[in-house]
């Protein structure tokens, strides 16, 4: 309780939400918005696939992470060449420091998804729509995949493990790994787990700590904000994107003794939780649930009121993790970090393909109206977190 009563600070000033993505959609200042709602777009517009200025015949065949022909190419590129050479042990470690305070701010799960709509992220090759509505989109994706009715979420849908894997990609599996998923769904694979709601929570706010780029969270710059994570103070795995294009070479710590070798500072298979990733929003929104978790937690003890429900460590988790692509879906054949990581990790890779098969492959304008939307998830906010988080 005294965690909850002895923060001072104000909230920040907070835009409307069609206004913020106004922002986002024409790149315009502010003044020249004025003068009206009926000049700004509308969800319904963002909907209709006509108002999007893209040929359907030039993008219906393009894959999604398309590093190498992206209509964003060159803001890509430059965005992973500053991740790769400025991300250092010391400078991360330093984030984390200021980070874990949680003193940026007192704020609504609500209120963060109206900030998500004045970021644009200069890592993502496949669009540039409005965050919360890819928060949405991955959402009512993972409702879709995984449950038989979004009305009923202790009961997921029986899809194998091996679904989340391709041929190839089972078959480079080590045996061990192999024989844990065999024959298993997400449930019975996760028998403890007998309340699923918190999933497609995951999928809503799995972005949200993206706001540490905007004023009062940080400011981040973009390469310390977004793109897929990688781990530090050791060799910078093949399996990370642009590898080949060497950028890592130009980082102070690929000149560092005490980082050299495939495990640099860590022991083998320590777990990733022990090791120290490129600092970007996955970590960010994992200490503000750690710490809500622990607040929570005071609250129950001191007989407070709290949520009726918690998320479990396998959502925080997922959310730590769910850029570390080089890890959960490697862009080439090889499956990246598998000498650090531990039998813990590969026991939560199938919760991470699942959340990358929603994150990834939601990227399509069918939704339901604003307004159901906004009814469902705040219900689901509501189960979980208190009214306001410390950020």
């Amino acid at each position: 309780a005294q965690a909850i009563s002895a923060i001072g600070w104000e909230e920040l000033p907070l835009l409307h939400p069609h206004l913020a993505m106004a922002l986002v959609m024409t790149n315009a200042p502010l003044s020249s918005l004025e003068g009206g709602e009926d000049r700004l777009p509308h969800y319904e517009d963002i909907c209709n696939p006509k108002a999007q200025s893209e040929d359907p015949k030039k993008t219906a065949s393009l894959p999604f992470r398309n590093y190498d022909t992206s209509q964003f190419q060159d803001r890509v590129e430059r965005t992973y060449y500053n991740i790769q050479t400025l991300q250092t042990v010391e400078s991360v470690k330093a984030k984390m420091d200021d980070y874990r305070l949680l003193k940026k701010a007192v704020m609504s799960v609500d209120d963060m998804m109206q900030f998500l709509d004045t970021i644009v992220d200069e890592s993502d090759p496949d669009n540039d729509l409005p965050q919360s509505y890819h928060a949405y989109q991955t959402a009512e994706s993972v409702l879709s995949r995984y449950f038989v009715d979004r009305h009923d979420l202790q009961n997921l849908t029986n899809v194998p493990l091996e679904m989340f894997f391709s041929s190839k990609e089972w078959g480079l599996l080590p045996a061990h790994a192999q024989r844990m998923y065999q024959g298993r769904t997400l449930a019975s694979h996760m028998p403890h787990i007998t309340d699923w709601s918190w999933f497609p929570l995951v999928g809503l706010i799995h972005d949200l700590g993206k706001v540490c780029m905007e004023d009062g969270f940080g400011a981040m710059p973009q390469w310390s904000g977004v793109g897929d994570t990688f781990v530090l103070g050791c060799d910078f795995d093949s399996a990370n994107i642009f590898s080949e294009k060497n950028f890592y070479s130009q980082n102070p710590d690929s000149k560092c003794p005490a980082f050299e070798g495939k495990c640099g500072m860590y022991s083998p298979h320590c777990g990733f939780n022990k090791c120290l990733l490129s600092f970007g929003h996955d970590e960010y929104l994992a200490l503000v649930l750690e710490g809500h978790a622990s607040d929570v937690q005071q609250l129950r003890e001191a007989g407070e009121p709290v949520p009726r429900k918690t998320l479990p460590a396998e959502a925080i988790y997922m959310i730590r993790f769910h850029s570390f692509y080089p890890w959960h879906t490697p862009r080439g054949e090889l499956r990246g970090y598998t000498h650090l990581a531990s039998e813990e990790d590969w026991r939560l890779l199938p919760l991470l393909k699942a959340l990358q098969k929603s994150d990834l492959y939601s990227k399509t304008k069918d939704l339901p109206p604003i307004e159901e939307l906004e009814a469902f998830y705040g219900g689901l906010i509501h189960d979980h977190f208190l009214p306001k988080l410390r950020w």
